[in-house]
Parts: C-alpha cells; structure tokens; sequence
C-alpha cells in the first residue's frame, strides 16, 4: 500500500504539473486567467491520478501508469519548448 501512494503522491504531483503545462501553452488567453485555470484544475488531476493509482493491482503498475502518461505529458512539453 506504502508503495501506492508514493506512486499516487509524488507521480501524480509530477503528472498534475506536466498537464497543466500542456494545458497553459494550449489556451488562447491572458497569462492570469491561464494561471487560474491552472490552479484550479490541477488539485482535481491530481486527485484522479491518485485514485488511478489506487486502483491499480500493484506498485509496479501504479508507478508504470503513472510513469507512461508522464513520458506522453513530457513529450508534449518538449515539443512546446521547442516551437
């Protein structure tokens, strides 16, 4: 169980993080109504990923979940840095 919520506290910080920059590079409005946003979703993405993880059948699984939607996250990121 440890090994599930260190999945669910610290992959889905790092996830809820990756998406809402995807999120504010993809909104086409102010920079503060875009930090709102941010501020306001990432608490409920966070509390998704830890339930995801929570229903996962193993640690292994949780971190690999977590772990697979943080590369695709990052990759998209990347690609944001780039442009």
């Amino acid at each position: 169980m440890w090994g599930k919520s260190f999945a669910a506290i610290i992959g889905g910080c790092f996830l809820s993080v990756s998406i809402m920059l995807n999120l504010n590079q993809i909104l086409p409005v102010e920079i503060g109504i875009r930090l709102l946003v941010g501020l306001l979703i990432s608490f409920p993405i966070w509390v998704a990923v830890m339930v995801w993880c929570y229903a996962s059948e193993s640690t292994k699984q949780a971190w690999l979940r977590c772990l697979g939607l943080l590369a695709v996250s990052g990759s998209i990121n990347a690609v944001f840095m780039v442009i």
